[in-house]
């Protein structure tokens, strides 16, 4: 009984970590896009999603750390781009921004 217990920790500890197909980490948020726009014009929408930034080093192993940074990028890129902002959604995500 012992065994099967500790071998079931053993795969709950370790078979989390590893890589995603693109190298990161699936234990860190690796990069932040924005996922929703309400810009008026769709040009402005479409120049929204296509953004994307990945983290710095390997990534933030905290959700909260990851959504700090990502909203830091989020609100700079608002202001350097727009002179009137508007409302964005955004996730941060174990995987590497698609190139």
């Amino acid at each position: 009984m012992k065994r099967i217990i500790l071998a079931s920790v053993a795969v709950a500890l370790f078979g989390c970590g590893g890589s995603n197909s693109d190298g990161s980490s699936k234990s860190t948020y690796s990069s932040c896009k924005i996922t929703q726009s309400s810009a008026l014009l769709a040009s402005d929408r479409d120049r929204d999603l296509k953004q994307c930034w990945n983290a710095p080093g390997k990534g933030y192993e905290s959700m909260g750390d990851a959504m700090q940074w990502c909203e830091s990028q989020i609100n700079a890129y608002i202001a350097n781009t727009y002179l009137i902002g508007h409302n964005v959604t955004y996730v941060a995500e174990s995987t590497y921004c698609p190139n």
